[in-house]
């Protein structure tokens, strides 16, 4: 019998707990459920004050695909390397570490993070964002943060994708690559990363502010400019698990 489920996929929390779970029981999403699974395209974090919270929700589910976001790459190499730079307080990655570490863990001096008496949390924070993965397929569709690497097509081109090329591809904006085509032949490609405000360049009877997921042919966009709108999208689908 085929391994057919409801997923519930969601993407660019950005920190808002709260948006998230009103989201989820809007659906009727059951963590409960063996048939339910839950798919997050990223950015867990960064932006929104309840970063903790959505940390401890997604530890607790017993069936979740988590894929990682150009939040959590910025995020993991701030943990492991110690030093703050420009983009972190731009991103909102400051606000992620308040959030777990207080207001004084950085050193004024050299500009590093202090960790001390909070390693256990740090290496909390680090085991999460590597036990994410760069992207999820089903029979129909193919999941991934912000788009797909150069030529990844195919089934085993993706496979065989190097963790950069994909770090890389975590970057780049479905509304500035789309150009009106299926992205893939066979399958539909689910993307957050960038707001779906930017689908009113080929929808004009969109609103400018509407973050609603944006649905044609072969892409779904799912991003909602959470930290904006305060809204979070779900995308509800039944699929075979490959």
């Amino acid at each position: 019998m085929p391994n057919r489920k409801t997923l519930f996929v969601v993407s660019d929390i950005h920190g808002h707990y709260t948006l998230l779970k009103e989201a989820l029981d809007a659906v009727g999403f059951d963590r409960e459920n063996g048939g339910h699974l839950l798919v997050c395209c990223g950015d867990y974090f960064d932006r929104g004050d309840e970063n903790v919270e959505v940390l401890k929700f997604f530890e607790r589910l017993d069936r979740a695909v988590l894929l990682r976001g150009n939040h959590e790459d910025m995020l993991l190499k701030l943990l492991l390397d110690g030093k703050v730079l420009d983009h972190h307080r731009i991103n909102g990655t400051m606000r992620t570490l308040e959030n777990f570490f207080g207001k004084y863990f950085i050193d004024p001096v050299d500009n590093s993070i202090d960790f001390s008496g909070h390693n256990r949390t740090a290496d909390r924070l680090c085991d999460f964002i590597e036990h994410t993965v760069n992207y999820f397929e089903t029979k129909n569709y193919v999941f991934v943060h912000g788009w797909l690497p150069s030529g990844a097509l195919t089934a085993e081109a993706r496979a065989a994708a190097s963790d950069a090329a994909w770090e890389k591809a975590r970057w780049i904006q479905w509304s500035k690559v789309y150009n009106g085509q299926r992205p893939l032949a066979d399958k539909t490609l689910v993307c957050g990363h960038a707001p779906t405000f930017h689908a009113v360049k080929f929808d004009p009877s969109r609103s400018a502010r509407c973050g609603d997921i944006f649905a044609v042919d072969g892409l779904t966009a799912i991003d909602a400019g959470t930290a904006d709108s305060k809204q979070i999208n779900v995308l509800v689908i039944e699929d075979e698990l490959l």
